[in-house]
Order: C-alpha cells, then sequence, then structure tokens
C-alpha cells in the first residue's frame, strides 16, 4: 500500500447520483487484483474537512492504459467533492488495500450476485475470472434502472446475466435473492462471490447455510484509517459452534466466507 496520487482522465456520470472515475495509476494497475480497494482523499489540498478518508472497491483495471476505475455512488460531502472533480485533476489516494481475491484454483463455474453498488467489486472479478476462461454468471439486482448505464459495462465482460429490478423498469422484475433461490439447480456447483445491502446477504446466508457451495461475501463497512489500526470496521465471525472472534473488514478483509459472517 501507498500513498499516490494519480491524474483523473474520466468522471462519468452514469445517472443521477452514479458515477465512474477513471484514474492513471501504473503502481495500482501493477500491484492490485480484484477484491482490493483504494482510500480517497475526499477534499481539496490543505483541507481536512470531510477528515477521514473513504474506501472505494477497483471496479475495472485496464493494464494495457496503466488505468483503473471505481464506481461510486454520491451519498454525502465526501463522495458530492469527488463527483465535481475533472479530467486533468489529481485524485490523493492510498491503495491498494485489503486482501485480493485468488481465483486459481476455484470452481470453473463462478455466480456473481450484486445488490446495488454491491455490484462494484465484483465486475473486477468477472473480468479476470472470464479471462481465466472461467464460466461465469452474473446476477445483479437493483431498485430501478439508475444502473442502466452499468449495463454496457457488463455486455463488455461477454459472459451470462441476468438484471432484476423492484420496480420492473429493467430486466425482470423481482430481487435478485429470489432469482438465486429459483435457479439453485442452474448454480448447483459454482463457486458464489456476493456483495450488497446487508438483508441480501442474510437472505443468501439462509439460501446457502445447508449447501456446498462455497459463497464469499465482499463486506461494505465505514472506515477511518483503512489500515488495521482503528478498529472502526470491525466484524463478528463464527467460531467453532458458539464462540466468535473479531476481524477488521480493511485488513482482514473484505472478502469474508459468508456462512461465518455473524450479522448483529
Amino acid at each position: 500500500m501507498k500513498l499516490l496520487n494519480g491524474e483523473i482522465l474520466s468522471n462519468e456520470k452514469y445517472s443521477d447520483n452514479l458515477y465512474k472515475m477513471g484514474i492513471f495509476s501504473p503502481y495500482i494497475c501493477k500491484n492490485a487484483t480484484a477484491g482490493q480497494f483504494i482510500n480517497v482523499k475526499c477534499s481539496p489540498e490543505g483541507v481536512l474537512d470531510p477528515l477521514l478518508r473513504r474506501p472505494f472497491s477497483i471496479f475495472n483495471i485496464e493494464k494495457k492504459f496503466n488505468v483503473f476505475s471505481i464506481l461510486y455512488m454520491v451519498k454525502g460531502r465526501g463522495t458530492q467533492f469527488i463527483s465535481g472533480l475533472k479530467s486533468g485533476d489529481m485524485l490523493d489516494f492510498a491503495g491498494p488495500m485489503g486482501d485480493g481475491i485468488d481465483l486459481n484454483g476455484n470452481e470453473n463455474n463462478i455466480l456473481l450476485i450484486g445488490g446495488g453498488i454491491g455490484i462494484a467489486p465484483l465486475y473486477l472479478i468477472a473480468k479476470l475470472a472470464g479471462e481465466m476462461k472461467k464460466n461465469v454468471f452474473f446476477a445483479a439486482g437493483f431498485k430501478d434502472n439508475s444502473y442502466l448505464r452499468w449495463g454496457k459495462d457488463l455486455i463488455e465482460l461477454k459472459i451470462n446475466y441476468a438484471v432484476l429490478t423492484e420496480d420492473g423498469s429493467w430486466g425482470e422484475k423481482g430481487l435478485v435473492s429470489d432469482y438465486v433461490w429459483n435457479n439453485m439447480e442452474s448454480f448447483k456447483n459454482f463457486d458464489i462471490y456476493c456483495c450488497g445491502p446487508r438483508d441480501m446477504l442474510k437472505t443468501l446466508q439462509n439460501i446457502y447455510k445447508d449447501r456446498n457451495n462455497k459463497v464469499t461475501a465482499l463486506l461494505e463497512e465505514r472506515m477511518a484509517c483503512g489500515i488495521g489500526v482503528c478498529a472502526g470496521c470491525v466484524i463478528k465471525l463464527r467460531k467453532g459452534k458458539k464462540g466468535f472472534s473479531y476481524k477488521k473488514v480493511c485488513k482482514d478483509g473484505p472478502a469474508f466466507s459468508l456462512g461465518e459472517v455473524i450479522f448483529d
């Protein structure tokens, strides 16, 4: 992990509150992999408000051009600030952070289940798994069609996929967890990676608790330091039949076995 400055090459508005930013960084493109993230300073140079950096999953890496990207939602002052940055501006960030995903030795079949902005870290997994000639299926669920522009990114992967929206405005109408439940037999021999709202993860945990699939959840938690010092992103994991342990999402994750996660 390094403190870095990268030139912003693009900051495309996908919808009202959804953006994709492309950043030039040979170091990230050489050293990062799927499942990792960067911690971004979300204020002008010399300004410390907001004080804490914000974590963003690495959405894509284009090694040929030394460019990586993040997909983000505008939710507060920090993301509002970076949404206003232009091509040619510099981004102050630290990375890569967190443990990456190792796809070697996995099943040749990969199911990705994303809810909302939870699709962001899954996209690079899909891309790398596809380059390894694995059979990849991406199931993505949203409230409405605000992620419609992302559909073009999804098509570029040239994999099988299903899109569901709660209001039926894009793809099938329904919940992505229901789609997975209704197609369990089709995904019987798949390794699974999921990221999204807590309720979605809890539902998937119940679906897979008595099944043999390897299910990995990429967790989204508020972070302060991003390097495991402050313990601001601690979660509980099952340990044995009745015990539990604490892990830090920023340092030990963000990927954990879904069946071990305790959702209080």
